[in-house]
């Protein structure tokens, strides 16, 4: 029977389609349509297999039920019904035979699936299947499905996931969530669901349901549940701040909740603790990325578990350090901060790097009493920290987690003081600066930032040229040429932001990614803060000399690839012939 009506579309001559002898027919941007006769019907499905991809055109049909030859599937050939509870049904499209053609009708190819691929994302974060998860984001993203809100679905299952397995080391999946979500901002298609994916499966896992945590009962005001928290967090009491925090949200208090765990995370107690300031700041930013709705019940356990984490008992150093802060207190919450730009900075690297302990300290009180502002100051904790990733010894033991907290330590500081406060952000100086010290057996070459840099230049016939070498270079695990490589490609005049764009890239597809998001995040951030500085390009070259020692060369994201090519209709076949 005729069919004029809108929307129909010629897809082949019946000729074409010879009963036993299906064809794959290709429809818009990326789609497979596949046709089969079955004693002279004609029938039309998608050609992707719902499962994972491969193309239906491949497998059999018996008894009206089309079986997928790779993982055998099995649909209703002409309804797309799956026998499989794990496998989504199969789209199946109208047939008209208009003479010798063979018209069929897509119909309405809105995006309605929304709900059911968020449940396989879960599925995916439960089963720690990157496959599931990466399929199921791509699905989302293709389908319009804003960002935010797929990556708050997975937000969801991260506040279950770390009470359940991994308690305040949980914050480590909150980094690679926020990390992940700032870096994939900056790139597009692939690059940018490899980030989002990466960042997913940092919180794959178990995820129990939690008891419900109810307010305290009256009468509690804030300024006793600050006192209690405070008590609690130098006590070492996760488990009692967690109910605290909670019932200061019920009560409306909200906005005082995270200046309130800043406070906290730089007493002296963490001086030798810096993941804690760190991750508190990287969980202050998911609440602003995604508000307090979705975020609360994460905040109150992660955040009690954080300040409340219990250090072991002190050792030397450390005992003297909080002996030094203690004796400091009372000087530098009395400082008169953010009064001038004046700062003699090579006075404070040498102070910081000079493997005396009172030394360091004193310098850093001194800059908080002389009113130096505090970005000036965090500015240069990050380039001493990147400079000192682009000089330490490769031959040995490089010390790159050690740098690159000392890295992002120092810039999570201007998240300190924009949420926390001047006070909170002066007293994080001091927690960098012991880590610098502690970090004195890596024996990097002292060097002031000052100092000039090599002036020599690439030789190469153009930016892209230059690109190339240095991404081979990487990518060929050369630690030694890389860097020289980075600053006479900046002292060529070539633009660092590319530069970064395709180091980010390499850093994306290897398996160590998850691993750089943080450092490759405060790169992004950090350049533009150091504009104008001598040592500014020391950011590019100790994340170039990181990113190639640690690299690994496997390349574990092509799920995540597949899955952006199965969310444009493309079949397995199809991506691996491309």
């Amino acid at each position: 029977m005729q069919n004029n009506t809108p929307g129909w579309v010629k897809v082949a001559e019946l000729s074409d389609v010879p009963e036993g002898q299906p064809k794959a027919v290709k429809m818009g941007e990326g789609r497979s349509i596949a046709l089969f006769n079955v004693e002279g019907k004609i029938y039309a499905t998608d050609n992707q297999c719902p499962h994972m991809g491969y193309p239906l055109t491949r497998g059999t049909i018996r008894n009206g039920i089309l079986t997928c030859d790779w993982h055998r599937r099995s649909f209703d050939l002409e309804g797309g019904g799956c026998f499989h509870v794990e496998c989504d049904d199969l789209k199946v499209f109208p047939v008209d035979i208009r003479g010798d053609e063979i018209w069929i009708e897509p119909g309405d190819l809105t995006y309605r699936r929304a709900e059911e691929h968020k449940k396989l994302l879960r599925e995916g974060l439960l089963s720690e299947d990157r496959w599931t998860m990466s399929k199921a984001i791509a699905l989302l993203l293709k389908g319009g499905v804003p960002e935010e809100e797929v990556m708050g679905s997975i937000l969801e299952h991260v506040a279950r996931h770390i009470p359940s397995a991994h308690g305040s080391e949980g914050g480590a999946d909150v980094s690679k969530l926020i990390n992940g979500l700032r870096v994939g901002s900056r790139y597009e298609g692939e690059d940018r669901l490899i980030a989002v994916t990466t960042a997913a499966c940092s919180a794959a896992g178990e995820a129990r349901e939690r008891l419900e945590v109810v307010p305290l009962p009256e009468p509690v005001s804030w300024e006793k549940i600050e006192r209690w928290v405070r008590i609690f967090s130098y006590e070492g009491q996760a488990g009692r701040i967690e109910r605290c925090l909670f019932t200061a949200y019920e009560k409306g208090d909200e906005d005082r909740l995270r200046p309130l765990l800043f406070e906290c995370s730089v007493e002296p107690k963490f001086i030798d603790e810096p993941q804690i300031p760190l991750y508190v700041s990287y969980l202050s930013e998911v609440v602003d990325e995604f508000g307090w709705d979705r975020t609360k019940d994460l905040f109150f356990y992660l955040g009690a578990d954080l300040v409340g984490h219990h250090p072991a008992d002190p050792e030397r150093y450390r005992r003297d350090a909080i002996n030094i802060l203690q004796e400091m207190k009372s000087t530098i919450e009395s400082a008169t901060l953010e009064r001038t730009n004046k700062f003699d900075e090579d006075a404070f690297v040498e102070a910081l790097t000079s493997v005396d302990l009172q030394r360091s300290f004193e310098e850093v009180q001194a800059v908080i009493v002389d009113g130096v502002r505090l970005d000036k100051v965090i500015t240069t904790l990050v380039l001493l920290a990147a400079d000192r990733m682009a000089n330490t010894p490769v031959n040995v033991d490089a010390g790159w987690w050690n740098l690159t907290m000392e890295l992002n330590l120092a810039s999570s500081l201007r998240s300190a003081k924009q949420v926390g406060g001047e006070l909170v952000a002066a007293k994080g100086l001091f927690h960098v600066a012991w880590q610098i010290f502690a970090d004195r057996w890596i024996n990097i070459p002292t060097r002031l930032l000052s100092e000039p840099l090599s002036d020599k230049k690439l030789a190469v016939a153009n930016e892209e040229a230059g690109i190339d070498l240095v991404i081979n270079t990487i990518e060929s695990l050369n630690v030694q040429d890389v860097g020289p490589q980075v600053l006479r490609y900046l002292n060529a005049g070539y633009s660092a932001e590319n530069l970064l764009m395709a180091i980010g890239h390499s850093v994306l597809w290897d398996d160590t990614g998850s691993e750089v998001l943080p450092t490759l995040r405060t790169i992004f951030d950090e350049w533009k803060h150091a504009e104008g500085h001598p040592a500014q390009p020391q950011l590019l070259v100790g994340l170039a000399r990181y990113v190639t020692d640690i690299r690994s060369n496997t390349d574990n994201k092509s799920a995540a690839t597949t899955a952006m090519n199965f969310a444009e209709g493309r079949t397995t076949i199809e991506v691996f012939e491309a």
